[in-house]
């Protein structure tokens, strides 16, 4: 298969998309030419763009609609893959889709390979969306906690709390519920509230103190194509066995 983006009308290879200015993002989610929660992914990318440059994209669910399925068809993918499809704005207000690699199968689900976690300070995201400079401060967050024997950060503020990111929600189970630190009305948060109410868990909003960490029994992470539970935080092992349950429920299934 090729990744291509489009920009302005034009369809060329996706690593020859350049992006130099500030942008918002919203990543979608695709099986089979059918763009999941698309309506949502474009509500949160007008009122992010609004919130940090003034503006909103005048691009309605149909235009997206046949873009996207456009270059899906261009780029020959699997029907039985799920892909996700990069949706941005930039402050020039130039809208852009770009076609990123697809997963290894189709639907949300728990990813195979399982994480050493380990806090690390930060400060609460602003926007419901991604930016140019969030993506760069999760990488960054990422690789600093490789000093320490971590893998991927869990956010922490400096009051010592768990922090969530709306593009990437935190759960932590403990005590057969499940606790998050802050509800977001974005599609990652939704599609994992709405797995746990049909496996007929309680998902409960709450401060999570980080020493709490080192006592829970599993804790993941979404994103927009899947869930990430982690191995262990430090060196305290974790469960995976509730996460899987919520996966096998995650619209659109495998």
């Amino acid at each position: 298969m090729r990744l291509l983006a489009w920009m302005d009308g034009a369809v060329f290879e996706a690593s020859e998309l350049r992006i130099g200015i500030p942008y918002v993002m919203q990543r979608i989610h695709t099986l089979g030419g059918v763009c999941y929660d698309l309506e949502q992914h474009i509500n949160l990318l007008r009122r992010s763009s609004e919130e940090l440059f003034g503006f909103a994209s005048v691009c309605g669910v149909g235009d997206a609609q046949r873009i996207i399925v456009r270059l899906l068809e261009l780029s020959r993918v699997a029907d039985s893959l799920s892909v996700p499809v990069a949706m941005r704005l930039d402050a020039d207000a130039r809208l852009s889709f770009e076609v990123e690699h697809p997963t290894f199968g189709s639907g949300r689900y728990l990813r195979a390979k399982r994480e050493v976690g380990m806090p690390y300070e930060m400060t609460e995201p602003r926007l419901l969306s991604q930016t140019r400079s969030s993506i760069e401060l999760d990488m960054e967050a990422d690789y600093a906690v490789r000093r320490w024997g971590g893998e991927r950060a869990i956010w922490v503020s400096r009051e010592g709390l768990l922090l969530s990111r709306p593009w990437m929600p935190i759960f932590v189970y403990y005590k057969q519920c499940w606790f998050t630190p802050k509800h977001y009305d974005t599609v990652e948060y939704s599609v994992v509230a709405k797995a746990m109410e049909q496996a007929g868990c309680k998902l409960l909003v709450r401060d999570i103190p980080e020493s709490a960490l080192e006592q829970v029994d599993e804790i993941f992470v979404a994103d927009i194509m899947g869930i990430s539970s982690f191995a262990k935080v430090k060196n305290h092992r974790l469960l995976t066995s509730v996460a899987n349950r919520i996966a096998q429920r995650l619209e659109p299934v495998k």
